[in-house]
């Protein structure tokens, strides 16, 4: 059961999030009518759980992402999205037995090269996520991620993205969240 405290910070956090993504955007103001172009995401992959996570004997599981993604420069795109990565626990796990990481993500990718048609990149953001148990939940906490991959166009408009990415966020009782994520999404272009 959350406490009054839990349910405001869970609120300040979203505000934060929202006024983190609206500032991107304001800061990228006097270029978006030029040269603003949208684009969707979607996301699997597989978690590799790292650190504490490994420790208290998770293991593998399904990760899943969607993102709205804007960009405002040739190579720079700002992005904001909803993702969940799935651990598995057996035995005695003290995490339980399907420990979930929620949330949603705000941040910059950059383009750095692109060899004929595939475009390479980096990206880093700031998350707000929940690790979630039949055990619990924690509170949501202040996380950052970090990627790299590529865009490969496999039609106009629709890419194919294989992508690796490591995220990390405090999950509470002195715990730390941290995990690799090996997968593939589907990039389409709105305009």
């Amino acid at each position: 059961m959350q406490t009054s405290t839990t349910k405001s910070r869970m609120r300040t956090t979203r505000a934060c999030t929202i006024l983190l993504t609206t500032g991107l955007l304001a800061f990228f103001a006097g270029g978006i009518r030029a040269q603003t172009s949208f684009a969707v995401e979607g996301r699997a992959g597989v978690t590799f759980p790292q650190g504490d996570l490994s420790d208290a004997g998770a293991e593998s599981g399904l990760s899943l992402g969607a993102e709205l993604q804007a960009t405002f420069r040739p190579n720079l795109t700002a992005y904001v999205g909803l993702h969940r990565h799935a651990f598995n626990c057996e035995g005695s796990c003290p995490l339980g037995s399907s420990p979930t990481s929620t949330g949603i993500g705000a941040g910059l990718k950059y383009i750095f090269h692109s060899p004929g048609d595939a475009h390479l990149w980096g990206r880093g953001g700031l998350i707000a996520n929940v690790l979630d148990s039949d055990g619990g939940s924690s509170d949501r906490e202040i996380g950052f991620e970090v990627g790299f991959g590529a865009d490969m166009p496999i039609a106009p408009r629709l890419s194919l993205v294989p992508n690796i990415g490591f995220t990390t966020h405090d999950a509470g009782a002195g715990l730390t969240a941290s995990f690799v994520t090996l997968g593939v999404g589907v990039h389409y272009h709105l305009n």
